[in-house]
């Protein structure tokens, strides 16, 4: 048996671990996430979990606790602490895909993408806005600007008209 891993087997590693230490509560940003003693009494009080289910998980719970453990022991000193070093690095976040997309293009894509500093971005808004966005009727599903703006985070009108969150009207006098 070796007492090292791979990169592979180490990435695979370190998601149980964290898993585990999820279901410690020693995870989740520096607050104490949700342990499974807690899970398990909550959802038991609220009558959401069957018996077999709280058998499964606590099962699962002391099953991966056993392969950390073993795993872990059985590594050289000098993995473990590789190990642990990266582990206090790694954590896990739920994100749904809109913002995992965001992620990924701000990674990805950050030399094909112009950045411009945020306050500058937004006069250059202002200005297609003035053009573009004042006394429209457009719906803003057919608007290819609407998805711009949308996806890049610019300030709303603050009108609420019925077709587009930045369209706006500025009264007769009014200056814009």
């Amino acid at each position: 048996m070796r007492d090292y891993l791979n990169s592979h087997e180490t990435n695979q590693y370190m998601v149980l671990a964290s898993v585990l230490q999820l279901m410690e509560g020693k995870r989740d940003a520096g607050v104490n996430g949700p342990k499974i003693s807690t899970m398990l009494e909550e959802w038991k009080a609220k009558d959401n979990l069957t018996k077999d289910e709280h058998r499964s998980l606590k099962t699962a719970d002391t099953y991966l606790k056993k392969f950390v453990e073993s795993v872990f022991d059985r590594l050289s000193p000098r993995e473990q602490k590789t190990i642990m070093k990266r582990l206090k690095k790694f954590d896990f976040r739920l994100v749904d895909d809109f913002t995992l997309q965001k992620i990924n293009r701000d990674v990805s894509d950050r030399m094909v993408n112009a950045v411009v500093p945020r306050e500058q971005f937004n006069d250059w808004c202002e200005q297609i806005m003035a053009l573009q966005c004042k006394s429209c009727t457009k719906d803003c599903n057919t608007c290819p600007l609407y998805e711009v703006f949308d996806g890049n985070f610019v300030p709303e009108s603050s009108f609420n008209l019925p077709n587009c969150k930045y369209a706006y009207i500025l009264e007769e006098g009014s200056s814009g």
